[in-house]
C-alpha cells in the first residue's frame, strides 16, 4: 500500500466516523428537547389536576385557567408527537445519511506486489 492510499483510507474512515458522531449528537439534542417538552406537559397536567381538585373540593377556579391548560396540553402533545417522529426518522435513516464504512478498494499500481520484499 502506498502512503496516499493509507491516507485516503484514513480520511474516509474519519469522515464516516464524523458523520456518525454528528448524527448521534443530533439525535441526542432531539432527545433532550423531547424530555423538556414532556416535563412541560407533566407540569401543565399537574397544574390542571390541582385546579380540578380545588374545584371538586368546593374552591373557586377560573374556567379560563382550566381552558388555557387544556389548550396548552394539546399543544404540548402535538409537539411531543412531532419530536418523536423526528427521532424515529433519524433512527431509521442513519445509513442513508452516512456513506458506507467500507474503504475504497485499493488497486495495485506501478509498485507491483509481486516484487520480492527488500529489506
Amino acid at each position: 500500500m502506498t502512503r496516499s492510499t493509507i491516507f485516503d483510507r484514513l480520511n474516509h474512515e474519519l469522515e464516516a466516523f464524523g458523520k456518525k458522531a454528528q448524527a448521534a449528537l443530533d439525535e441526542g439534542k432531539l432527545q433532550i428537547e423531547l424530555l423538556r417538552v414532556r416535563r412541560r406537559r407533566d407540569n401543565a397536567a399537574r397544574d390542571l389536576g390541582l385546579l380540578v381538585h380545588q374545584r371538586e373540593r368546593g374552591g373557586t377556579v377560573e374556567q379560563r385557567r382550566v381552558d388555557a391548560l387544556m389548550v396548552r396540553l394539546d399543544e404540548l402533545k402535538a409537539e411531543i408527537s412531532r419530536l418523536e417522529q423526528q427521532v424515529e426518522s433519524r433512527r431509521k435513516t442513519p445509513a442513508a445519511a452516512a456513506p458506507s464504512s467500507e474503504p475504497p478498494t485499493a488497486t495495485v499500481g506501478a509498485e507491483g506486489s509481486d516484487r520480492p520484499a527488500q529489506g
